[in-house]
């Protein structure tokens, strides 16, 4: 399970990207024709940002 959700991200109305913070992953979702979500993939091997962490995420 992916850990630290920090940001959202969605593209084309159909899929959405959240940025996980702690467990440096980036999970994809495709979103349904009633809505609900559908997890897709999982990035992972993100870089670890001292102090900070990671801040930020943007779809196209």
């Amino acid at each position: 399970m992916s850990q630290g959700a920090n940001g959202l991200a969605v593209a084309a109305h159909t899929f959405a990207h959240v940025q996980n913070t702690t467990s440096r992953t980036v999970d994809g979702f495709r979103a349904g024709h009633t809505g609900a979500l559908a997890k897709i993939t999982t990035v992972t091997g993100l870089p670890s940002f001292a102090a900070s962490g990671m801040e930020g995420i943007a779809a196209v």
